[in-house]
């Protein structure tokens, strides 16, 4: 880990008493639906598709990972020690190195918070002894859906200076993101994660719909870089 910013933001990531108590909270909430679920999955095990234990694991994973990925880079959630980018600009960073740590910063940390539940989904899919490689599929999806998202979530807390802004920014690309897309003719409406997460583990390797978050996380990291300059400059 070569890049500061990277290694400053884990060290105060992986520190937080906050951010254990989100694990802790998202852990609580996979495994509440875990136990909910068990008596009728065990009831029916076999290979079925419908009322699959764990596409609901993965569909709330999605939500949940999404929301605080980017509620961190939004600074919606502060993190204790953890500065922001706006911060850094004024420090000897470049802003290309400020962003590029950001970015792999929320993604090593939604990595890690998908490696926290995976034995959940994991022993949910084995119920209905649906395919490994179908959950796969699906977490690489959450993660670069997450992550694009982050991305999106720092580039407003560089442009948007006014907290309660920023937070309506932020709440109003959650809305459309999980709302607004589900009123999208079929095609369209696969950029609703939580759809996206249900055809994922129908079988379907939705390659288009992952290049799309990625090419919208790589756009958020460039803008982000660009508009660090004009703080750089100042």
């Amino acid at each position: 880990m070569g890049n500061p910013v990277l290694r400053g933001d884990l060290r105060a990531r992986f520190g937080s008493r906050k951010i254990v108590g989100i694990e802790i909270f998202t852990l609580g909430v996979l495994g509440m639906l875990t136990f909910l679920g068990l008596p009728p999955e065990l009831a029916q095990v076999g290979p079925s598709r419908q009322a699959s234990l764990a596409n609901a694991l993965l569909v709330v994973q999605a939500v949940l990972v999404t929301y605080f990925a980017s509620a961190f880079a939004i600074q919606e959630i502060a993190v204790e020690g953890e500065k922001t980018a706006v911060d850094l600009a004024f420090g000897p960073f470049d802003p290309s190195v400020i962003v590029t740590g950001k970015s792999m910063a929320s993604f090593c940390t939604i990595l890690y918070w998908l490696l926290l539940g995976a034995p959940l989904v994991m022993f949910a899919a084995r119920i209905r002894q649906e395919p490994i490689g179908d959950i796969i599929a699906v977490t690489a999806f959450i993660a670069i859906e997450a992550w694009a998202v982050a991305q999106i979530g720092m580039l407003y807390s560089i442009l948007v200076e006014a907290e309660f802004s920023r937070m309506l920014a932020h709440w109003g690309t959650l809305l459309v993101l999980f709302v607004g897309t589900l009123a999208l003719p079929d095609p369209a409406r696969l950029a609703n994660p939580a759809v996206a997460v249900a055809h994922t583990s129908g079988g379907e390797l939705l390659a288009i719909i992952c290049l799309g978050y990625a090419a919208l996380g790589v756009m958020g990291d460039y803008l982000a870089a660009a508009s660090l300059r004009r703080f750089a400059a100042a």
